[in-house]
């Protein structure tokens, strides 16, 4: 009997073609490649991006003191 699962029909599907077409043939393993490392990249960015953003704003003080918002 055959159950039904979800999401694991595609992988048996495919895992009974290859082995049924070449019964005899070797197996190559297959690889994973390696996980994208964009949060590590996405968090080096804005760490530069909010160093660049202070020093701009303390050069723009030194430029003129004087607060840019007044609260009345």
């Amino acid at each position: 009997m055959t159950y039904f699962i979800a999401g694991n029909t595609a992988v048996e599907n495919a895992r009974n073609l290859a082995q049924s077409a070449l019964p005899n043939a070797p197996q190559q393993p297959h690889d994973e490649p390696a996980p994208r490392r964009t949060l590590t990249v996405r968090s080096r960015i804005s760490a530069v991006l909010r160093t660049a953003a202070e020093r701009e704003l303390r050069l723009a003080d030194r430029i003129d003191p004087t607060p840019a918002c007044t609260a009345s």
